[in-house]
């Protein structure tokens, strides 16, 4: 049925059997029905662990291709400067720094976990407004775009 080089576990439950091994190189477990005197033998489900090879990227062979590579994959954004830094929940934010991207790979603004605020890009900034809700004091600031994330602190009043 299967090979084991560890220490194993059966554990009965309901009509099943389920034998845990130790993890090696090659992992191997099974779940077989319990064996009844009135029931015919089920053949056992056997699943196996082993490493999956590995896939390879497609490689850009010309130059039309090289030119059409995704617009959202770059540099996590970069935060320079918060104007103002502080703030009341309805008061606008400017986040002004480098690498947001597209408009469509912005991916959010929050103002703490769980408090996503509203926002509008430009080149070079982005203009949000501070959402109500949020716990007062300090928070961060947070940008997610599709190549990652950067935060700055935000006093919120």
């Amino acid at each position: 049925m299967s090979t084991r080089t560890g220490a194993s576990i059966t554990v009965a439950i309901g009509v099943l059997a389920l034998s845990l091994v130790a993890i090696t190189p090659a992992i191997s477990w099974a779940a077989e029905p319990v064996k009844e005197e009135k029931k015919a033998k089920q053949p056992a489900q056997v699943r196996t662990n082993a490493l999956a090879p590995k896939a390879t990227a497609p490689k850009l062979t010309t130059a039309e291709t090289a030119g059409k590579a995704s617009p959202c994959s770059g540099e996590a954004p970069t935060l320079d400067k918060l104007t103002p830094d502080e703030g009341k929940a309805g008061d606008k934010v400017t986040i002004t720094g480098t690498n947001f991207g597209e408009a469509a790979c912005l991916r959010g603004v929050s103002f703490g976990p769980g408090h996503p605020a509203q926002f509008h890009q430009t080149n070079d900034s982005i203009t949000t407004t501070v959402p109500s809700g949020g716990k007062k004091g300090l928070v961060l600031l947070s940008v997610t775009t599709a190549s990652g994330e950067n935060s700055r602190p935000f006093l919120l009043k």
